[in-house]
C-alpha cells in the first residue's frame, strides 16, 4: 500500500511538473492531456486516474498553492484598532514570503492566465480577512477589504511578471505603496 501511495504521488508530482512547464510556452486552451502526458513520461490512462480533464489539474494546482497562502494571510492581531507599523508590515510581510514560497508555479500560472489565477487569488484573500473581520469589535469595511484584496493580488502579479525584485525589495515596495496611500488603522 505504501509503495503505491508513493506511486501516486510521483505520478501527481510529475504530472503537475510538467504542466507548469508546458504553460510557459503554450496557452492551456492549446494544451492537449497527450502532451502533458508525454512530457510527464505518464500514460493517459494514469492521467485520467488522477484528474477529469486537463482544467482539474490546473484548478488543482491553483487550490494547492491558494491553501498553502491562505494561513499566512490571516490577520496578526486581534483588536485591529490599535495595530501597529510592526504589525501591519508583519502582516503583508507574511503574505508575500508564502507567495515567495510558491513563486515558481505562481509565476507559471499567471503567465497562462494572469486573471484568473488573480481573480482566485483575490477571492481567497477576501475570505481571509472577512472571517476575522466578524469577530473584531471595530469592523473593516467590505469595500476595503475588496480593494485592499485587489491591490495585493494586482502587486503579486506586477511583482512576478514584471520585475526582478527580491523577496525583501517586493515587501518594501508594497509596505512604502501602502503606508503612502493613507490611514491604515484597518489592517
Amino acid at each position: 500500500m505504501l509503495k503505491s501511495d508513493l506511486r501516486f504521488k510521483k505520478t501527481e508530482k510529475a504530472l503537475k511538473d510538467a504542466f507548469l512547464d508546458l504553460l510557459l510556452t503554450t496557452e492551456i486552451s492549446k494544451l492537449s492531456v497527450k502532451t502533458i502526458c508525454e512530457k510527464a513520461q505518464i500514460s493517459r490512462n494514469a492521467f485520467y486516474q488522477h484528474y477529469e480533464t486537463k482544467e482539474h489539474l490546473y484548478q488543482s494546482i491553483q487550490i494547492e498553492i491558494l491553501l498553502a497562502i491562505e494561513d499566512a494571510c490571516k490577520p496578526v492581531v486581534d483588536n485591529i484598532e490599535n495595530i501597529t507599523i510592526s504589525e501591519r508590515r508583519q502582516y503583508l510581510d507574511n503574505i508575500l514570503t508564502a507567495v515567495d514560497n510558491n513563486r515558481d508555479k505562481i509565476h507559471k500560472l499567471l503567465i497562462s492566465q494572469p486573471a484568473h489565477f488573480s481573480m482566485a487569488f483575490r477571492d481567497m484573500l477576501i475570505k481571509s480577512i472577512s472571517k476575522p473581520n466578524e469577530t473584531f469589535a471595530t469592523k473593516v469595511s467590505m469595500a476595503y477589504i475588496h480593494i485592499f484584496s485587489g491591490a495585493i493580488s494586482t502587486f503579486i502579479s506586477y511583482w512576478l511578471l514584471e520585475t526582478e525584485l527580491s523577496l525583501l525589495e517586493a515587501q518594501e515596495q508594497l509596505f512604502d505603496i501602502l503606508e503612502n496611500l493613507g490611514d491604515h488603522n484597518t489592517l
